[in-house]
């Protein structure tokens, strides 16, 4: 199933960041409808923001408790490893040191790539999808495995607990939620395949938090978790998490 959520993920965004931009302002400009949102849609913030962020955390906190205790459990393993990525960026080696502010840069970036820019492309890649593959003589297998097979298992690997944001939509949006959720899963496969699965999770509730609280809670929820868990990875390793340049 890993493999066929990857395909069906290419099939449907088979282009990057940048031609996405491109796609989505064209199609905002010359035909508005294909995508059922307006550019700003999830950018909203109704009432306090703070109300919104609390509100955001008590939905995800599931899924970042497991984060966390996965940091827990993991950062004293790789301590002499941390240490020694540690040494070596002191010598000017390739080595990414994940900071603060390269949290707060790097997670902002994610949300708006994963959870607007990308999800929207998506949106358009399976209306794109549906009719060139047979959707044209109305068959529409792509609409069938989405609304027959991906969206129900996405849904009971969730528990139902997103039963309404799968369901509750039509079937493109469902579609693009899983699509572009599952570039950002594979965008964590340097974590193994605990972070791999992990980070599905957490993309599937950060699209919930957007959903029901906007783009803007779900990029301070995903901030506030990174810098959560590299503040419990420096108390228990002693160090900054860092990864190799490459990784």
């Amino acid at each position: 199933m890993p493999q066929l959520r990857l395909a069906v993920s290419c099939s449907l965004l088979p282009f990057g960041f940048g031609l996405s931009v491109v796609l989505v302002l064209m199609l905002e400009w010359l035909a508005p409808d294909v995508i059922p949102f307006h550019l700003l849609t999830f950018w909203t913030v109704d009432g306090s923001f703070w109300d919104l962020f609390v509100a955001s955390v008590v939905l995800c906190w599931p899924v970042m408790a497991v984060g966390l205790v996965a940091t827990l459990i993991n950062a004293p393993r790789y301590r002499h490893i941390q240490r020694e990525l540690a040494l070596y960026h002191d010598t000017g080696t390739g080595v990414i040191t994940l900071g603060p502010g390269t949290v707060l840069i790097s997670s902002t970036l994610e949300e708006i790539m994963f959870r607007w820019i990308l999800f929207y492309a998506a949106i358009a890649g399976a209306v794109g999808a549906d009719f060139l593959v047979l959707g044209f003589a109305d068959l529409h297998p792509v609409r069938w495995l989405f609304t027959e097979v991906l969206v129900p298992l996405a849904d009971f690997a969730t528990f139902g607990w997103m039963h309404d944001m799968l369901t509750g939509q039509p079937w493109i949006v469902a579609a693009a939620i899983l699509a572009s959720n599952g570039r950002f899963r594979n965008s964590h496969g340097y974590q193994g395949i605990g972070g791999w699965v992990w980070s599905w999770y957490m993309g599937m509730c950060l699209f919930l938090v957007m959903f029901e609280h906007g783009l803007p809670a779900a990029i301070a929820v995903h901030i506030a978790y990174n810098l959560v868990a590299i503040m419990l990875h420096l108390a228990l390793a002693g160090v900054l998490p860092r990864l190799p340049a490459s990784g």
